[in-house]
């Protein structure tokens, strides 16, 4: 349904697509993605910006959520310094339950004592350049790069003044398409998932979420594929086995296939993994 809010809240850009694009995207809004990268490059930053504005609004909807429940739990068992939170969305959800949970956040950084990291793998709704100007105006393409660093905006009405009035690039957020192609700031992105990677080498217990494995993103599940840590999976478990099969030499446990379902095996899973 992604494309069809989009086309709804922006009927000027994203509504307004030729009929074929918006037909791919509402049909496999990855590959239509691909579609407008391949022909209409230089529309992708406004496209993006107001992508952003959409991913920002989320919540969760009570402080009940799982999320929620999850850092509790987790400071209960006195495991939330020991934990290293990563995600592959452009939303802000889990980001305002750790604020929510009085809890700093590490964005960018190894893990330290006094921050809960939580690694964005692909960039983020409220992420953009740092130290690099481009006023509305300013137009590029798909082969132009922006280099320099992030910074990050937890106030919603900061993240739409960016992307609606100070400046011409998109989002520090990898296009949603093959290749995960990104042209704000890479290199930052890229050390992130460098940290990630080591991070997972170095886990005493790796739980993958409702990801779907795609060889294609090797900067994911390959580090997921080469640790000696057990993997703990909630998703499709045919999709998880057919993975593993060919990509994983060390344990693996799947719990079940939604999240809240499996909830409490999955806590008393990660317990027995790390409380010495």
């Amino acid at each position: 349904m992604l494309y069809s809010e989009l086309a709804r809240l922006f009927p000027h850009s994203w509504g307004s697509l030729p009929a074929d694009v918006a037909s791919a995207l509402g049909e496999n809004f990855e590959s239509g993605m691909g579609v407008i990268y391949d022909r209409m490059g230089g529309s992708i930053p406004e496209l993006m910006r107001e992508m952003a504005v959409y991913f920002i609004q989320f919540r969760a909807v009570s402080d009940t959520c799982l999320y929620r429940r999850l850092l509790s739990d987790l400071r209960t068992q006195t495991l939330i310094g020991r934990a290293c939170f990563s995600t592959l969305n452009y939303e802000c959800v889990l980001d305002f339950e750790i604020l929510a949970a009085s809890q700093q956040l590490n964005y960018f950084d190894p893990p330290d004592a006094d921050r809960v990291p939580l690694w964005k793998l692909h960039g983020s709704c409220n992420m953009f350049a740092k130290d690099v100007q481009a006023t509305h105006g300013v137009f590029y393409g798909t082969g132009v790069t922006f280099e320099g660093g992030i910074e990050a905006f937890l106030d919603t009405n900061r993240v739409i003044e960016r992307c609606l009035v100070e400046t011409a690039l998109a989002p520090v957020m990898s296009l949603y398409m093959k290749g995960k192609p990104l042209n704000v700031s890479p290199s930052a992105v890229l050390a992130v998932q460098e940290i990630w990677a080591h991070a997972v080498d170095d886990a005493r217990v790796v739980v993958v979420l409702g990801v779907r494995p795609w060889r294609a993103d090797g900067h994911i599940w390959g580090p997921l594929g080469k640790t000696k840590a057990p993997l703990l999976f909630i998703g499709n478990e045919p999709e998880l086995k057919s993975w593993a099969a060919t990509d994983r030499a060390g344990p693996i446990e799947i719990i079940g296939s939604r999240f809240r379902d499996s909830y409490d095996h999955l806590i008393r899973r990660i317990v027995s993994y790390v409380v010495d």
